[in-house]
């Protein structure tokens, strides 16, 4: 089965839920035109009347994961036989007293960077209540233990972002064109940046995706000398190495040979935690005598992979189109989204993501419409706010280029 096989089967899903929820769906559009404050923290301006039988429904963290998630004791399949669909709004009210008024309810993170949402990711039996990279535990003093009501409050109100959001993907080889798109794996071409100087891709070791093995080859075969790992410790390296189906000698090899630097970056690219971390992990790149290829990853290669790539390439004096159109790759290696085949999709996702990436990294309100000298000049003011100084600057300039 080729690429095709997967688009066409992710179009029938994606048709199959619209089916789902076209009730209401008129409703839900003229609630959100209604209200243009962000979802969660604020009441909404309009909301559709509420079901009369619509009570409630109460729960309890029962963990807390390492992004700050609240992962609840609540089914997903008690919401739904509940009277919560996908793209629902709802109040959530917690025993500290912390509230969330009108938040979405996902199966994906489709929000802006630090807007609330209730969570219901496919394959995971409960929800969770999370932020749009940013920690919900911080947010709202939260911990294990703590108890919540979930209440309707806006029947469908987010049913059209949620149905032009709705992603998934296959862990299967078979369901892709090759090994590269398998895992997620490219040469970063744009601005400055030297031929076959940056690769990005899934994680080579973490192999929960089954992507590892895949990974490690291709980086191998394109002659990668130097790792930026943003996701593990050294334990979980460790870990990864000692498992029954590790199979990427070619990565351990530089691992052992100190050709990898360990920086793991939490999910929140906005959070004083991700800055630090970036800035201890870029210092160390810069001063570590690393020769090019450098591959980048995280575990899937999308987001914090994202951003770091953004960065360089932003600092190469690279283009809007040029950076966004890199990290568009992922929904098509991923999800088969092209701005060909699917431009309200594809805008959508590089509006909520690159382009959010991009205005941290360039300082600007409207990332679209500035050149690639206004790029670079943000990146450095950017790295320079990190606490990097000239020559380490200089060094990853001459290590891209």
């Amino acid at each position: 089965m080729g690429k095709g096989f997967v688009v066409m089967r992710f179009v029938a899903s994606v048709m199959a839920f619209a089916l789902v929820f076209s009730c209401g769906t008129q409703q839900a559009s003229n609630a959100a035109a209604g209200s243009e404050s962000p979802a969660g923290f604020v009441s909404a301006a309009k909301s559709v009347p509420l079901p009369a039988a619509s009570k409630g429904m109460k729960g309890m963290i029962s963990s807390l994961d390492t992004a700050g998630n609240a992962i609840l004791n609540i089914p997903v399949s008690d919401l739904l036989s509940g009277g919560f669909e996908l793209g629902d709004g709802v109040a959530i009210d917690f025993s500290n007293g912390f509230k969330l008024k009108d938040v979405p309810y996902y199966n994906g993170y489709y929000g802006k960077n630090g807007d609330p949402l209730l969570r219901a990711l496919p394959g995971h039996k409960f929800a969770a209540v999370c932020i749009t990279n940013g920690s919900l535990s911080e947010a709202g003093g939260l911990k294990v233990g703590d108890t919540c009501v979930i209440r309707l409050s806006s029947k469908g109100k987010y049913h059209r972002e949620q149905s032009i959001n709705t992603l998934a993907y296959s862990d299967k080889r078979i369901d892709y064109e090759s090994d590269a798109a398998f895992a997620n794996f490219r040469n970063v071409k744009a601005g400055g940046i030297g031929k076959s100087r940056l690769y990005r891709s899934a994680s080579p070791i973490d192999n929960s995706r089954s992507r590892a093995i895949y990974a490690d080859q291709v980086m191998q075969g394109a002659r990668v000398s130097f790792v930026l790992n943003l996701q593990d410790t050294r334990s979980e390296v460790n870990k990864y190495s000692e498992s029954d189906d590790f199979r990427s000698s070619y990565y351990m090899r530089l691992f052992d040979t100190g050709r990898v630097i360990l920086a793991p970056l939490p999910s929140d690219y906005a959070s004083a935690e991700f800055k630090s971390k970036l800035a201890a992990g870029l210092r160390a790149l810069a001063d570590s005598n690393a020769k090019p290829p450098l591959l980048v990853h995280c575990i899937d290669g999308r987001d914090r992979t994202g951003f770091v790539i953004a960065l360089f390439a932003a600092l190469m004096g690279a283009s809007y189109d040029e950076i966004a159109d890199d990290y568009m790759v992922s929904y098509a290696n991923y999800h088969g989204i092209t701005k060909e085949k699917d431009a309200q999709r594809y805008s959508t996702i590089a509006a909520n993501n690159i382009d959010v990436m991009l205005k941290l990294i360039a300082g600007v309100s409207d990332v679209r419409m500035i050149s690639g000298d206004d790029m670079r000049n943000g990146a450095m003011r950017y790295l320079k706010g990190l606490g990097l100084n000239d020559d380490q600057i200089r060094k990853l300039v001459a290590l891209l280029g």
